[in-house]
């Protein structure tokens, strides 16, 4: 599949700190539903430091293994530390990001920014938001950038997962592999993977830089799933 570090691998097949952290006392979200990139960062500060550190996310495997990565680097540090850590250095840590998922470190780092400013609020403030959200993640999605909902037929979301398709198979057959698209219903895109694409540990990176493309391309959310093997 694509070409992605040992770390980046590890952390996406085994994210640490993934999950809601109840007694959270500073959150940031960031990134979009409709991109598919949606990340929330919750963090419990204790004595001008991060003692806990959990994320929850939408996107695929380089944005799991960035709020991995993130999660792991903040624990224990003091505020000054965590707000030195760029998107930069989330790439470095993760030993490198392809430029088609540059944004997921991006997003982690938007989502640290943004729980450091809610931790930054006046006391008074902050007391009045004694209820910290336990909800499933619920960034508002970006407006559709496809023309409004009854112009779109079936055949134009078609071809248009067709077209991103088209746009990734010379990566997807250098690896020795292909994906094709089977059907789609609602916000569910279902393919088939081929070759050393299907059964690879690393398919569901593949899938996640593909439900990105395709959540850009149409204009919504959607979930892309293999169809199961004959």
């Amino acid at each position: 599949m694509l070409d992605y570090s040992p770390t980046l691998t590890d952390h996406f097949l085994n994210p640490r700190n993934r999950g809601a952290l109840d007694d959270a006392n500073a959150l940031g979200e960031a990134g979009s539903l409709r991109t598919g990139d949606a990340m929330r960062l919750m963090l419990r500060i204790e004595g001008g430091a991060i003692a806990a550190a959990r994320f929850e996310t939408t996107g695929g495997g380089p944005e799991v293994a960035a709020g991995s990565a993130l999660t792991e680097l903040l624990t224990g540090k003091p505020l000054a530390e965590a707000r030195a850590i760029t998107a930069d250095y989330i790439e470095t840590v993760l030993g490198g990001l392809p430029d088609e998922d540059r944004s997921a470190a991006h997003v982690a780092a938007e989502a640290l920014a943004a729980a450091l400013r809610d931790y930054a609020q006046p006391p008074a403030f902050r007391a009045a938001k004694t209820a910290r959200p336990s909800q499933p993640l619920s960034i508002a999605p970006l407006k559709p950038s496809l023309p409004k909902p009854g112009a779109v037929t079936p055949a134009d979301e078609t071809a248009a997962v067709q077209k991103v398709l088209e746009e990734m198979r010379p990566t997807f057959r250098a690896d020795g592999g292909d994906v094709e698209l089977v059907d789609i219903a609602g916000p569910r895109v279902r393919v088939a993977l081929k070759g050393n694409c299907s059964g690879c540990q690393l398919a569901g990176l593949t899938l996640g830089g593909l439900q990105k493309r395709l959540a850009e391309a149409l204009g919504r959310a959607v979930l892309v799933v293999p169809a199961p093997a004959r």
